[in-house]
C-alpha cells in the first residue's frame, strides 16, 4: 500500500469514527430531550456517513476494486452490501432534508414541496437503477443514476444555505446576550461542515467524468483520494466541534463572543 493509499484508508477511519461519535452523541441527547431535530441530525448522520459509506467501503474491498459501476466480480455478499449501503445512505440523505424543513422551514409549503420533489428524484433514480442493474452494479450516465445524483450533490447545499442564514441571525441575537455564543457558532459549524459535506461528494465523482477512459481515471484517483480525504477530515472536524466541542474550543468561542460584545 502506497502513501496515498495509506492517507485516504486513515483518514477515511477517521471520518468514519469521528462521525459515528457526532451521530452516538446527538442520538443520546435525543433519547433525553425526545426532541425531533437532535434525533433526525443524529440518524441521517449515522446513515449516511457511518453506516452507508461504511457498507459500501467494504462492497469495494470485496469487490477489490474501487469501482462498482461494473457488475463483474458481484456476488451475493458484495450485492447485499452495495443494496444495504446504497439504502442507507438515501435513507440518510432523506432525514437530512427532513431536518432542514423541521428545523429552517418549518411552516414553508413551497419549501416542503422542493423537499417532496427532491426526495421523489432521490428515491425514484434509486428505483430506477435497481430496475438496470439489480444492485451488481451503479449504473453511470442513465436517468436513474442521474436523478439519484442530482440529490446527492446538493442536498448539503440547502443545509449551508439554511445554516449560514441562521448563523447570521443569531450573531446579531448573540450580542445583546439573547442567544447562547455556543449555539450560534454550532449553526456556523454545522454549515461549514456541510460545505466540506458537499466538496467531498463532487471531488469523489470527478472519476465518472472518465468513465471512457480508464487510464485517465488511474492517473487522476491518488490526487482525487487526496482531496476528498482531505475534505472528509475537515468536515468532520467542524461536526466534532459543533456537537462534542472540547473544553479548550467551549473558551475559545465564549472569550471571541465576550469580547466582540465589549467592543460593539
Amino acid at each position: 500500500m502506497g502513501i496515498v493509499d495509506t492517507f485516504h484508508s486513515l483518514a477515511t477511519l477517521a471520518f468514519v469514527v469521528g462521525s459515528a461519535l457526532v451521530a452516538v452523541r446527538l442520538l443520546a441527547l435525543s433519547a433525553r430531550t425526545r426532541r425531533a431535530p437532535e434525533f433526525l441530525l443524529g440518524s441521517g448522520i449515522l446513515l449516511t456517513a457511518v453506516l452507508g459509506y461504511g457498507l459500501l467501503i467494504a462492497c469495494w474491498i470485496l469487490r477489490g476494486t474501487a469501482s462498482t459501476t461494473s457488475a463483474a466480480g458481484a456476488t451475493p455478499l458484495t450485492v447485499a452490501l452495495f443494496a444495504a449501503g446504497k439504502i442507507s445512505h438515501d435513507l440518510g440523505v432523506s432525514l437530512f432534508l427532513i431536518f432542514v424543513m423541521h428545523v429552517f422551514r418549518r411552516g414553508d409549503v413551497r419549501a416542503w414541496a422542493f423537499a417532496g420533489l427532491l426526495m421523489f428524484l432521490l428515491w425514484g433514480g434509486l428505483a430506477l437503477s435497481v430496475a438496470h442493474g439489480h444492485f451488481r452494479s451503479d449504473p453511470v450516465g442513465t436517468l436513474g443514476w442521474f436523478s439519484e445524483y442530482s440529490v446527492i450533490w446538493t442536498y448539503s447545499l440547502w443545509n449551508v444555505v439554511e445554516s449560514y442564514r441562521y448563523w447570521a441571525m443569531m450573531r446579531r441575537r448573540s450580542r445583546v446576550g439573547i442567544v447562547e455564543p455556543m449555539v450560534t457558532n454550532r449553526f456556523f459549524l454545522w454549515g461549514t461542515s456541510s460545505v466540506f459535506t458537499a466538496l467531498a461528494t463532487w471531488t469523489a465523482s470527478i472519476p465518472y467524468l472518465y468513465m471512457a477512459d480508464p487510464a485517465r481515471i488511474d492517473a487522476i484517483t491518488p490526487a482525487v483520494r487526496i482531496v476528498t480525504a482531505l475534505v472528509g477530515l475537515a468536515s468532520v472536524s467542524c461536526s466534532l466541534l459543533a456537537f462534542v466541542p472540547p473544553a479548550w474550543y467551549r473558551r475559545l468561542v465564549l472569550t471571541g463572543a465576550r469580547q466582540a460584545t465589549e467592543s460593539a
